[in-house]
């Protein structure tokens, strides 16, 4: 995973690439985690930029969707291939959605955007390199591990 600094005036902004090492050997998770991908860089470009109210609501909509997608899908492939630390995997897929909520709910009432702008770049940044790249890796080499005991 390579991890781009932008740095201009005042703003320093982060901006993720895709690279095989993240991959977790599954077409459609790994496709599912590119569009979040291209969803992150994309809040944080608005963030670079300048603040778009339009934009902020856009990447809120998109994470409702990719809430119910992919965690569902995630989780249900777990669960078919005996991820052993399924439920804690689950837990942290229900911080992220506690945090989402937060964020919209913020959003809603009116709080200072470029300032949500920026604890969505800070929280989702790390959920890339934390979550994405390290925990969701866990069941590529669970998943792999297993099929060598199998054979």
């Amino acid at each position: 995973m390579w991890i781009i600094i932008l740095i201009k005036q005042n703003y320093m902004a982060i901006h993720f690439e895709w690279t095989e090492d993240i991959s977790v050997g599954n077409e459609i998770i790994d496709g599912q985690h590119k569009r979040l991908l291209d969803q992150i860089n994309k809040i944080f470009d608005e963030i670079f930029s300048g603040v778009d109210h339009e934009k902020v609501k856009e990447a809120i909509q998109f994470l409702d969707k990719y809430i119910q997608e992919h965690f569902t899908y995630e989780e249900t492939y777990m669960t078919n291939i005996n991820y052993p630390h399924l439920i804690e995997h689950k837990n942290l897929h229900h911080e992220f959605i506690q945090k989402y909520y937060k964020f919209k709910e913020d959003f809603n009432t009116g709080i200072n955007k470029e300032t949500l702008l920026l604890e969505i770049e800070s929280y989702i940044g790390l959920w890339w390199v934390n979550h994405i790249a390290k925990e969701d890796k866990r069941y590529q080499l669970y998943l792999i591990d297993s099929n060598k005991k199998i054979k």
